[in-house]
């Protein structure tokens, strides 16, 4: 699979188009990725909702040029599957593909549930892109493939940083459509123009090391949709953070006399957890949770790599616990076994 990361960056902009009615946005964003996941076997998107402690509910979906015969069964193709294997991809990052979270691979073409439903189609496997964030909410892109593969490194690291951002605008989607503000272009918490110049700010985006912050990450965004996104389209998926110190989203604003401003709006992701950790600790474990390495965590909450060491070592300390994997199963809901290991599909 080819993936080319200057069209990635178109879906990363249709992810932050607010204004669009929810029903609307689902089908652009079907339409933005369907070139880099559309085998012949069309894409189904998925909006979900997972309450601490309870299954994923589908909020709203959406099925783009998926043949007909197939469309027809493919509820019953999720439906017939054994529960813990239909949950993994909710926490096995951000980019997999159905033969790696089931831990197969040339002997995946043998798998009942595969024979018994899709490999009449001549869809073998399939790839999973999962935009999940700690409050439950989340995204998901699901498209069948002609042969068996695994996810390689490259795309894993470019679909994971586009999951970033889907994650971070369902979050503040949600925030927008049910919180007193209903409208993406209502002031935030600092407005600044593309120099990076704060025009306006009020509580913590006020702070001068704040606003220098958000300096920055204006300066970063604008580098990355103009000349950076020509010369390296990589960088500039890189450059575009999904929130500026785990704690604001940056949106565009349209003025009357047409001149573009960025909004800050705060953003943090809400992570439940132990009461004894902060609330970045738990931030960063309830990402760590979701399968997500270290470098992509980093690249969620717009922070340095090695502060997600020091947080997720902090948290083993307060913990009383050695490692990373003695803190992920700490904060197990039993969501079943994990990645990659073999499991049948009834």
């Amino acid at each position: 699979m080819r993936v080319h990361a200057t069209d990635l960056l178109d879906v990363v902009d249709v992810a932050y188009q607010f204004d669009l009615p929810d029903a609307q946005w689902l089908q652009a964003l079907a339409h933005a990725v369907r070139p880099h996941l559309d085998r012949g076997f069309g894409v189904a998107v998925f909006e979900y909702y997972k309450p601490e402690g309870a299954r994923p509910q589908i909020v709203q979906r959406f099925h783009l040029g998926m043949p007909s015969d197939l469309e027809a069964i493919y509820s019953l193709v999720f439906a017939k599957m054994d529960p813990t294997i239909r949950l993994r991809p909710f926490h096995c990052g951000s980019c997999i593909t159905g033969s790696e979270l089931m831990g197969m691979r040339e002997q995946f073409r043998d798998e009942p549930h595969m024979k018994e439903f899709v490999q009449r189609f001549g869809m073998y496997d399939s790839i999973w892109i999962t935009a999940a964030e700690p409050s439950g909410r989340g995204l998901v892109f699901h498209a069948g493939q002609p042969t068996i593969r695994w996810a390689s490194p490259a795309e894993k690291h470019r679909w994971g940083r586009v999951a970033a951002h889907l994650s971070t605008a369902v979050r503040l989607r949600h925030a927008l459509r049910h919180g007193d503000t209903v409208h993406a272009s209502d002031v935030g918490d600092a407005v600044l123009d593309r120099e990076g110049c704060t025009h306006d700010a009020i509580g913590a985006a006020h702070m001068p090391a704040a606003r220098e912050l958000l300096r920055r990450a204006v300066l970063a965004l604008e580098m990355s949709r103009d000349e950076l996104r020509g010369i390296d389209p990589d960088a500039s998926l890189d450059a575009r953070k999904a929130l500026v110190s785990a704690r604001w989203s940056l949106l565009d604003r349209i003025e009357l006399d047409g001149r573009r401003y960025i909004v800050a709006r705060e953003n943090p992701p809400r992570a439940p957890g132990l009461a004894a950790l902060s609330a970045r600790e738990r931030q960063v474990l309830a990402y760590a949770k979701l399968g997500h390495h270290n470098k992509l965590i980093a690249y969620e909450l717009g922070i340095a790599d090695s502060t997600v060491r020091v947080l997720l070592a902090r948290a083993c300390a307060k913990l009383g616990l050695r490692s990373r994997r003695d803190l992920l199963q700490v904060f197990d809901d039993g969501w079943g076994p994990p990645c990659g290991a073999p499991a049948s599909v009834k």
